[in-house]
């Protein structure tokens, strides 16, 4: 059966439907899937439900079918960079998907592993930067049996793990860091490295400090014909709007004040900020809706950051996605 079709059966959206077009087919899913999932982080209870939910081609032609291309887009990107145009998550599957849809994803990225294991040892990345950077899996099953009450991780989009996977994005200290290349209109003219802040604690200043610092050094060794040009952040973290309501020394005041933004460009989506700080500030699940005054008085008020976001969408703004330039970074 072919991913479109396989797509549209399982009830993907047409505009969901069409991030398929173009993958081919990935590898063989492991036999030693339990021994690869501990070691991407995965929690024993995930990992029994995922072993229960592991796609058969004649069961389950559908998601064998969009697993393998999952796992084909993996194979097909390995060791790329982000190209200048992007790159463009996997979609999340339909709200009443099966425990085998559910998982989907999970098992196109376990299904990748050993080849990626294989990048980093070429290029000389330390097996403890591989186990941070592969932890991704667990850590989103954990956020998604926390959100949605259900184990796997198809209920949200998913666009670091695939770049992690494929040897994109490292995690290397508090930030996580994917290899992207610059465009200028006439093809890549540099190369940047793209911060990210994983939620794995406290935005702690000389840890973030730290974690840039090791990057840089580490990055020109692994990937020598990829000069650093600089290190940019797109992030809910950067919205000076959050100074309205965090003292001057918190941890992310104190993070903004690190970067040199760039202006806004209205997003299409006016919410699309909204959802973000909800769905990775918050770490609360975003209904499929637009969010109602009913949705904003279930939002605990148990801390600034969720009651300066009530507060703001009460009054009629919005939050906003920012781009800014680390400075002085080298």
């Amino acid at each position: 059966m072919d991913v479109l079709s396989a797509a549209e059966r399982v009830g993907f959206a047409e505009r969901d439907r069409e991030r398929f077009v173009g993958w081919g087919t990935g590898p063989q899913l492991p036999e030693n899937a339990e021994e690869l999932m501990e070691y991407c982080g995965v929690a024993e209870a995930d990992r029994r439900e995922m072993l229960a939910a592991r796609p058969d081609p004649d069961r389950d032609p559908e998601w064998w079918a969009i697993t393998s291309a999952m796992a084909g887009e993996v194979e097909q990107e390995l060791g790329r960079p982000i190209p200048p145009t992007g790159f463009r998550g996997w979609p999340a599957v339909p709200r009443d998907t099966s425990a085998v849809g559910l998982f989907a994803g999970a098992w196109a990225l376990l299904a990748s592993l050993p080849r990626l294991r294989e990048l980093h040892s070429e290029r000389g990345v330390p097996e403890s930067v591989t186990v941070a950077t592969v932890a991704a899996l667990g850590g989103v099953m954990q956020t998604h049996r926390h959100l949605f009450g259900r184990a796997g991780v198809g209920l949200m989009p998913l666009w670091s793990p695939p770049l992690r996977f494929r040897g994109t994005d490292y995690e290397i200290g508090r930030h996580a860091f994917t290899r992207t290349e610059l465009g200028m209109g006439d093809g890549v003219s540099g190369h940047v490295l793209s911060m990210h802040i994983p939620p794995i604690g406290p935005l702690d200043a000389q840890q973030s400090e730290e974690s840039v610092a090791t990057a840089v050094e580490s990055f020109r060794r692994w990937y020598p014909e990829e000069p650093i040009a600089g290190l940019v952040c797109h992030s809910w973290l950067l919205d000076p709007q959050l100074a309205e309501y965090l003292r001057p020394e918190s941890n992310i005041i104190r993070f903004q004040s690190r970067f040199d933004l760039l202006p806004l460009l209205p997003p299409d989506d006016p919410t699309e900020g909204d959802r973000e700080l909800m769905r990775l500030g918050l770490h609360l699940a975003v209904p499929p809706h637009p969010l109602t005054e009913e949705d904003l008085a279930a939002v605990p008020q148990d801390t600034t950051l969720r009651r300066a976001f009530v507060s703001h969408l009460r009054a009629g703004r919005h939050w906003y996605l920012r781009t800014g330039m680390l400075k002085g970074w080298s």
